[in-house]
């Protein structure tokens, strides 16, 4: 084979011309090729484990000085994991998710700390209305964009706890569940705060969702996309272009490798995936594994009302006589995931929406219009 390369290359050195020996050479080392490098899709990035964990320690202590204690805190988006397409400039904003115990008293020790991070309009009202906006509404988040704190631009939302741990369980509304699907840096954890069963649930929950949209085989690339785009599915922002149309591919693409990592556990104790040398294989999609699939799935996700759940999408309705949940199943088994991405869509639009309208309340007019050039230049 070495001598092939080096000489012949399908052709003969003296005349130029394709001999005989020449063209059965060329087809014996032609399937040997194939035997040995079977054809991948131009999709499948080559396994290599993260050079590195994610760790800023500047921001950590930043976190720490800058801000009241939390239970929890973690940072995401493109100042955190590297994305396609999208490499952060001056003007880029670090996201973080401050999860707390109780959000009045958080609010009112940042008011303290931090008056001028909050809107004109929320420090006129105080933290008390501050903290009913944020619990009582969907998605139960109150966030304040464009704060800089010691020489860095900051948006930082704040969740309750209990809020937190019931999205992670049921995904109530998938807004800060979505956003732990995917690689994250986290900066603070108390010890108190044992949620790491309530993060697991959440990751698996979101690879047995994905499992339902896939096809019977498929690699890392198709895998990830899927579980990142869970968050989207009727994502306002999406709906409005107020969003990258590539956002989930720039995502995963460039962090296969972290993807690998945070799901690794989970996907080698289901019993419905399997490794294969060039991707993933899963479990026939049958009735009897799709029911005992349903353990792992999020309890709203198979909680449909009766009837058209999508009018304009002429989706069928569902027989009144039986369970809607076996019914979805039943449709998933024969091929038809329409009921999956509708449901997620009725999981992620509304408090996305409403998340959207609680902007214009907390955020000053002068943010509003930057956010506004940001999105049109998106």
């Amino acid at each position: 084979k070495q001598w092939y390369q080096r000489r012949v290359r399908g052709t003969c050195t003296r005349s130029g011309k394709v001999s005989p020996c020449c063209r059965h050479l060329q087809t014996v080392f032609a399937e040997e090729t194939k035997k040995q490098n079977p054809p991948r899709s131009h999709h499948l990035i080559p396994t290599a484990e993260p050079k590195e964990t994610l760790s800023n320690p500047k921001l950590e202590k930043l976190v720490k000085r800058g801000f009241p204690k939390s239970r929890f805190c973690f940072a995401y988006g493109s100042k955190v994991l590297h994305q396609r397409d999208n490499l952060p400039t001056a003007s880029t904003m670090t996201d973080l998710i401050f999860v707390v115990k109780d959000s009045h008293s958080w609010h009112v020790s940042n008011f303290a700390q931090n008056k001028a991070h909050y809107s004109p309009l929320m420090r006129l009202l105080g933290p008390r209305v501050v903290a009913t906006l944020q619990d009582n509404f969907s998605a139960h988040c109150y966030f304040n964009p464009y704060v800089e704190v010691e020489g860095v631009l900051l948006k930082y939302g704040v969740i309750s706890e209990s809020k937190l741990l019931r999205d992670l369980q049921h995904w109530d509304t998938l807004y800060v569940a979505g956003r732990l699907h995917k690689p994250v840096l986290v900066l603070q954890k108390d010890p108190a705060f044992r949620a790491d069963s309530y993060i697991n649930l959440n990751l698996r929950s979101a690879l047995h969702t994905a499992l339902t949209l896939l096809p019977d085989r498929f690699n890392d690339f198709q895998l990830f996309s899927i579980i990142s785009r869970i968050s989207y599915f009727g994502d306002i922002r999406m709906k409005l272009k107020a969003e990258n149309p590539s956002k989930v591919r720039n995502i995963v693409e460039p962090n296969i490798p972290h993807f690998r990592e945070l799901y690794r556990t989970i996907i080698d104790e289901s019993p419905f995936i399997e490794r294969t040398d060039y991707g993933y294989i899963q479990a026939t999609k049958s009735e009897k594994n799709l029911q005992e699939m349903e353990r792992y799935l999020p309890r709203k996700l198979l909680h449909l009302p009766e009837g058209d759940i999508n009018p304009k999408s002429r989706v069928m309705l569902f027989d009144k006589n039986v369970d809607p949940k076996s019914q979805l199943l039943r449709k998933v088994a024969a091929g038809d995931i329409r009921f999956i991405e509708e449901s997620l869509r009725k999981i992620v639009m509304w408090p996305s929406l409403y998340q959207a309208l609680k902007g214009f309340l907390s955020f000053s007019l002068r943010v509003q219009l930057n956010l506004s050039s940001i999105a049109s230049a998106k």
